[in-house]
């Protein structure tokens, strides 16, 4: 089967974040309350319908341990199209290691993957929303990523966050491809009008050549 767009897709964060959950819960439409810590790599894939085109994610999820992260980080991050960086709501540790994953990326990645921040387990912090927002807004200062606050438990923001995402980076390449289609397209306008302006002034100069020939004889 042919896809219109295949994206990549990585989740990161630091262990026990819920970043299988929120796979398992987009994928399979379930919760797990007790899943063991994923040791290395593993991937699913998700095939969606968007505006009429066919979209495939492969979603990897990354270990948060740091034995089995750091010899893995260069072959995660190849060709990554989408990031999302995955911190624990209730826990504020793992909220400041979002900066180290931002940096991680902008360093280990070659391309220019789109940055997402999913602030997991929102069911569990109704009453201090408020509070964790502004400590998110300052960490996030001065950069143009988007936040989203989800649970795998009761789903909130789960479809929004893969979905939505997926949706934005097709359209902006269907935007960067009819860009890149109008440039050649009006390079080769111009190679056209180029060249007949070529021919006119060669054929111009023979006529005038002719003439000058007339004359003398």
């Amino acid at each position: 089967m042919s896809f219109d767009f295949n994206f990549k897709v990585v989740l990161i964060g630091s262990p026990r974040v819920g970043k299988t959950s929120l796979i398992i819960k987009y994928i399979d439409g379930i919760y797990e309350a007790f899943r063991p810590t994923t040791v290395g790599v593993d991937f699913k894939y998700k095939d969606l319908k968007i505006d009429n085109k066919k979209v495939r994610l492969e979603i990897w999820d990354t270990a948060g341990e740091e034995q089995y992260r750091n010899p893995l980080t260069s072959s995660i991050y190849k060709n990554t199209d989408i990031a999302i960086i995955v911190f624990d709501l209730t826990v504020e540790g793992t909220l400041k290691e979002v900066d180290y994953y931002i940096k991680e990326i902008e360093n280990k990645c070659r391309t220019e993957p789109l940055i997402v921040i999913a602030g997991n387990k929102c069911d569990l912090i109704e009453d201090q929303i408020e509070n964790i927002e502004e400590k998110i807004k300052e960490i996030l200062k001065g950069k143009e990523l988007r936040f989203f606050k989800t649970s795998a438990k009761d789903g909130t923001n789960v479809n929004e966050l893969f979905y939505g995402i997926a949706k934005e980076l097709k359209e902006k390449n269907e935007v960067n491809k009819h860009l890149h289609h109008k440039k050649i397209n009006t390079g080769l306008d111009q190679n056209e009008n180029n060249l007949s302006q070529s021919k006119v002034i060669k054929n111009s100069d023979l006529i005038q050549i002719k003439q000058k020939k007339q004359g003398c004889c």
